[in-house]
């Protein structure tokens, strides 16, 4: 339905000419996790397991709280109170980086910009913005200069305080005088127009939305960059929400790559895509590392989409049948409409020109203003006869007739030929002395006159009619062809909820105070529905695979338009599954 009444045009079908992406996909910079964030991230299970048995207020404590703690915890410890990885963490990781394509680019040319030498990096970070205390923005510029930038070639976009002084931090990066510039989302994100020099992008955190993560990247993919080859880097700290923020944002970018390519998978079955929280089963998955757990959530947003598209084609099915049952009705109408206009046709007479003549109340005419008179004068006299039908003269061979509907309060008089079905002259009483006697007639001649294109539709409409009633018998009947595909991702979501089921255990009290059972218990309450809360369980797509490669440290990319291998493993392994069984 978008497709069909928005033209979209992506920037894959556009192919401007851009700067090309080293390696074709953005670089993915593990980042091995501390001791302390692995303890912090098992803390925030036990705080998910409270709210799951509602232990706690939701003022005091959410899964988007939560969310948002991991999400800080993955950028740097010192945002949630906690003492910094002693490896230095992500900042470290990023100003080693940054450090080294700026000695490999310090002393590229660009003529068109100016003679000042050196390319333009840029990174994105919407956690922590620069304030009073202890912020990540001044913490990467303090390591960028102990490893021999010049402070002054690192600048914050926070520090324009107007569009002039922005204005003026953006000629700045274009003229060479800037190396390094670091900003939020919001702020250098739309109008930033400084992609001639960049030379790389880096991603410290990821936004909630795919628009925000092509806004960033838009910035470097740009017309107008001077620089052949880019880089776009993306840090991702392991067994960290960062699993859970890319693969989100990767899932969204395909539910709404579907929508704006007019996939027709979707079967205009279409959800949302907002929640920003984790579910209690997604904070375990990535505490405990537990494939099945991941694997779960990739099941149960398979079955979901499957499902949809089960009850889309059944609802197609019903659709056809209804097309089938009102074909007959419609047929027969236009057929009888078809043959009333050929006989028309046959017998209208010449009325243009001088050879036009109609007679009215008995009397005929030659003049188009005495007919129309005469016409006046009939509808003066009928418009009282409310609910009744006359027929007041003859016109082109046929009877002209008047009806009168409505009552006293609001009548219209219906001019129309009984024997030719098509549409009256409808005219209100209290308009008939306003009514131009010639312009009266000539509406009921254009009538007349539209017999050839009323009859070349009706003759379209029911050739359509009968296509679209013999495609629908085709199609009535057939199965959904994937149910077998369902049938066994139900099984396999069957087994692995059995899995993941704690066994009955006796009832020991726990430092919370509450039973081990209990804890059991909500566990398997929440993780029965993962994929149920799964902010975006619509696409259809979960990165089992790719979270598992994050996960485990593997460092492959997590480029938001990778193919459908994923799915397609995936699929495959759960087959053999089956096959196994």
């Amino acid at each position: 339905m978008f497709a069909e009444v928005a033209d979209v045009r992506t920037a894959q079908q556009l192919d401007l000419p851009t700067p090309r992406l080293i390696s074709k996909r953005a670089e993915v910079v593990v980042v091995p996790p501390s001791v302390t964030l692995t303890t912090y991230v098992e803390s925030l299970v036990a705080r998910a397991e409270a709210v799951a048995r509602g232990a706690v207020q939701p003022g005091e404590d959410n899964m988007l709280k939560i969310t948002g703690d991991g999400r800080k915890a993955a950028l740097d410890l010192r945002l949630v109170g906690l003492t910094p990885d002693p490896d230095g963490g992500k900042t470290t990781a990023a100003a080693d980086r940054i450090v080294r394509i700026w000695n490999a680019t310090k002393e590229r040319p660009y003529a068109a910009m100016g003679e000042r030498l050196g390319a333009l990096q840029l990174v994105f970070c919407d956690l922590g913005t620069p304030r009073k205390e202890w912020n990540p923005y001044d913490e990467l510029r303090a390591k960028l200069v102990e490893r021999g930038m010049p402070a002054t070639s690192v600048r914050f976009i926070h520090e324009a305080r107007n569009d002039r002084e922005k204005a003026e931090v953006f000629a700045q990066c274009r003229s060479g005088a800037i190396s390094v510039l670091i900003g939020s989302t919001e702020k250098m994100g739309v109008g930033t127009n400084v992609q001639h020099r960049a030379v790389a992008l880096h991603h410290l955190d990821c936004p909630w939305r795919p628009a925000d993560i092509e806004q960033r990247e838009g910035r470097i993919l740009r017309q107008g960059n001077l620089n052949p080859d880019v880089e776009i880097l993306r840090y991702v700290t392991e067994s960290s929400f960062d699993v859970f923020m890319w693969g989100t944002v990767e899932r969204k970018a395909a539910f709404i790559a579907q929508v704006t390519r007019g996939d027709t998978e979707l079967s205009r079955q279409l959800d949302d895509v907002g929640e920003q929280s984790l579910s209690y089963g997604e904070v375990k998955a990535l505490a405990t590392g537990n494939p099945l757990i991941m694997e779960k959530a990739g099941v149960d947003s398979e079955v979901a989409k499957l499902e949809r598209l089960a009850a889309a084609h059944a609802s197609d099915q019903r659709r056809l049948a209804k097309t089938i049952a009102s074909a007959g009705p419609a047929t027969e109408r236009l057929e009888h409409e078809i043959d009333l206009l050929e006989a028309a046709l046959e017998r209208r007479g010449d009325i243009t020109g001088e050879a036009f003549t109609a007679t009215v109340t008995g009397v005929t005419c030659g003049k188009r203003t005495d007919v129309g008179e005469r016409i006046k004068a009939a509808l003066s006299d009928a418009r009282h006869r409310f609910g009744q039908s006359m027929t007041i003269g003859h016109l082109a061979g046929f009877d002209l007739a008047v009806a009168v509907k409505g009552d006293a309060g609001e009548t219209e008089l219906h001019l129309h030929f009984p024997e030719v079905p098509i549409r009256p002259v409808i005219i209100g009483a209290a308009d008939i002395d306003q009514e131009h006697p010639s312009g009266l007639v000539t509406r009921l001649t254009n009538r007349l006159g539209d017999l050839e294109e009323r009859l070349s539709n009706d003759v379209t409409e029911l050739t359509s009619i009968r296509r679209d009633a013999f495609q629908a018998d085709e199609l009535l009947g057939k199965p959904f062809d994937q149910v077998g595909r369902l049938a066994n991702l139900r099984a396999r979501q069957v087994e692995i909820t059995d899995a993941l089921t704690p066994k009955p255990v006796e009832a020991e009290t726990v430092d919370n105070g509450a039973s081990a059972g209990q804890l059991a218990s909500a566990f398997e309450r929440e993780t029965s529905v993962v994929g149920a809360e799964l902010p975006e369980a619509a696409t259809g797509r979960i990165s089992y695979g790719l979270a598992a490669d994050v996960v485990g440290g593997c460092g492959s990319s997590l480029d938001l338009d990778d193919d459908l291998d994923l799915e397609r493993e995936l699929a495959d392994e759960l087959s053999m599954t089956d096959a196994g069984r």
